[in-house]
């Protein structure tokens, strides 16, 4: 599974089910003392898109000022496929996932 599915999967509410599987798996965590294997065999993102995924989830209203701001703020200097794919993702940000994802 990739990064990114990996990412809607983990944060999606399972039917009928209030809270994330993710919320639930850090309360296993809690309960065991121990990392489950579906969070500590999580896919990693590559290191050349970790800035891009950064931005993406720090900002909350995605405007061309605001990725600005950030880059300012931060120091980060995004490329400009990193501005495409932040901006790209915001759309999806409050979606529900739809399974299987295809």
């Amino acid at each position: 599974m990739t990064y990114g599915r990996w990412c809607f999967w983990i944060n999606s509410k399972p039917k009928e089910s209030k809270v994330s599987r993710y919320d639930t798996l850090k309360q296993v965590e809690k309960s065991l003392g121990r990392v489950p294997p579906e969070l500590e065999n999580a896919p990693k993102l590559s290191d050349s898109h970790i800035y891009a995924w950064e931005a993406f989830l720090s900002l909350s209203d995605f405007t061309w000022l605001e990725l600005k701001a950030y880059m300012e703020l931060t120091n980060t200097q995004l490329e400009q496929w990193e501005i495409k794919a932040v901006m790209e993702l915001a759309k999806y940000r409050e979606a529900e996932p739809v399974w299987p994802l295809k």
